[in-house]
């Protein structure tokens, strides 16, 4: 199925469904905060390329985290890490992107400095949200997502040491269900760790989701 094409003046999407069988929905568009709301909103996120349009994304199935059906493991919290969040978000920032942006590897998750201001306009108004692990004074780990209502979008993770990634995701989804939110989006399979385990489901169950969430919670921004 081909993709929809986006112009830099488009403030909508299609319907996510619509979406070709590798996931890919649209090109194009102006990559600004209110859209990538938008996005997240609609069940949609980005991957970007330094060399390609930016793309939107809607994966069947897609990979989530049940938050208050989790099975949180108690015994990743007796090792040496010290959890943070939203402590040094420039720094998990700036972390993500040496992880990512390799020259070589040209990684789709390469983190352009467009996307650096995006995520800190985000983060100024209460969407975006960091999480940091420390060894004694080294960040080792951390995340970057978005928080709308009852839903977090996890979108940036890297690691340095072993388990300090599923440590993070933990530690986070330990907060989250703390205060109550139901689902951590983790966009597909293969941008996150083996070691850890999700669920799938299917995108007509993840939009309705999306959508519930959205007409609860346009717009709200939501503490970690």
């Amino acid at each position: 199925m081909p993709y929809f094409e986006l112009s830099k003046s488009d403030n909508n999407f299609p319907p996510a469904y619509f979406a070709d069988n590798d996931g890919l929905l649209a090109v194009g568009g102006a990559l600004t905060a209110a859209l990538l709301l938008k996005a997240f909103e609609n069940g949609i996120y980005f991957w970007n390329h330094p060399l390609k349009h930016v793309k939107w994304w809607s994966p069947d199935p897609r990979i989530v985290v049940d938050i208050p059906n989790h099975d949180f493991d108690k015994d990743l919290f007796t090792n040496d890490f010290t959890i943070e969040f939203n402590s040094n978000f420039t720094g998990v920032i700036n972390k993500c992107k040496e992880v990512y942006n390799n020259k070589e590897a040209m990684d789709n998750r390469w983190l352009t400095e467009r996307m650096d201001r995006v995520y800190h306009e985000l983060h100024q108004s209460g969407f975006a949200h960091s999480t940091e692990v420390w060894q004694d004074e080294d960040l080792v780990a951390g995340i970057i997502g978005i928080a709308i209502g009852k839903i977090f979008f996890v979108e940036y993770l890297f690691a340095i040491v072993k388990n300090g990634d599923v440590f993070a995701l933990e530690s986070l989804l330990q907060a989250l269900n703390k205060r109550k939110f139901i689902l951590a989006d983790m966009q597909k399979a293969s941008l996150f760790i083996e070691e850890f385990s999700w669920d799938e489901i299917s995108r007509m169950s993840y939009l309705d989701i999306c959508k519930t969430n959205t007409e609860q919670f346009s717009g709200q921004k939501k503490k970690i």
